[in-house]
């Protein structure tokens, strides 16, 4: 089924919710009305008991998303000029932005990114929001806001910051342009990379491993995995013992 979004339509089909972008004309750049249409995308998946597994991908393969409109949401957010619509009004609230880039809650169904051509800056953020990442082996990849003053403070900085050494992710954080691919697998921040003709089966391949998983395991994985690293070795094995618990 499709919703009656302008730029983000979502379709459920046996378990899996594909959620494609559609404001090709302009990158998939974020506006406020991209904005409010995709984190209602996110509470669709949510608040649907029937979606195990969710799917973000662009409806052009040459394109996944550029990031903030620096027309359009940039200026808004900077003050430097006044809300025009209801889409304007909504983005006054700091949650939709934390809901965006899906910093606002532990969510238990896993989202699938898939990218190709073009992904820059919020939307670089964007995939890396996703628990599984997958790239065309072509796209390009990187954060150039420091360039114009701004920084990639959708999640970026954290999920960069956290992921890979200092160095690292400084060299990734400050005006990168096209970083490899090849690189950010080796680094761990993506889980693979393909060739366009393969991007069907790719993605299949990782609905599958989830959708061939109980619903159960996923959930507790998910809900705990992100605490891992916090803790101890002993923390650990006593969280384990927890998720154990929790599934019988």
């Amino acid at each position: 089924m499709k919703n009656n979004s302008e730029f983000i339509y979502t379709n459920i089909d046996s378990g899996v919710c594909t959620i494609t972008m559609d404001r090709i004309e302009k990158r998939n750049a974020f506006n406020p009305q991209f904005v409010v249409e995709l984190c209602k995308a996110w509470d669709v998946v949510d608040n649907d008991d029937q979606i195990r597994v969710a799917v973000l991908k662009s409806s052009d393969n040459s394109v996944f998303s550029a990031g903030a409109d620096l027309k359009e949401l940039i200026p808004l957010l900077r003050n430097e000029r006044s809300p025009q619509n209801e889409f304007d009004e909504l983005l006054k609230d700091v949650e939709y932005f934390r809901k965006l880039f899906r910093k606002d809650k532990i969510r238990t169904k896993p989202l699938i990114g898939v990218a190709s051509g073009y992904c820059i800056a919020g939307g670089f953020e964007l995939l890396l929001c996703c628990d599984f990442i997958l790239i065309e082996e072509n796209t390009i990849v990187g954060f150039p806001e420091s360039t114009i003053g701004l920084l990639p403070v959708g999640g970026g900085v954290t999920r960069i910051g956290q992921a890979v050494p200092k160095p690292k992710a400084l060299d990734i954080l400050i005006d990168s342009k096209n970083i490899s691919v090849e690189e950010l697998k080796n680094l761990g921040i993506v889980n693979d990379i393909f060739k366009l003709e393969n991007i069907e089966n790719i993605e299949q391949k990782y609905i599958d491993k989830i959708l061939n998983s109980t619903p159960k395991s996923v959930e507790i994985l998910m809900k705990n995995i992100d605490k891992i690293g916090d803790l101890s070795k002993n923390e650990s094995f006593l969280l384990e013992e927890e998720m154990h618990n929790d599934l019988l």
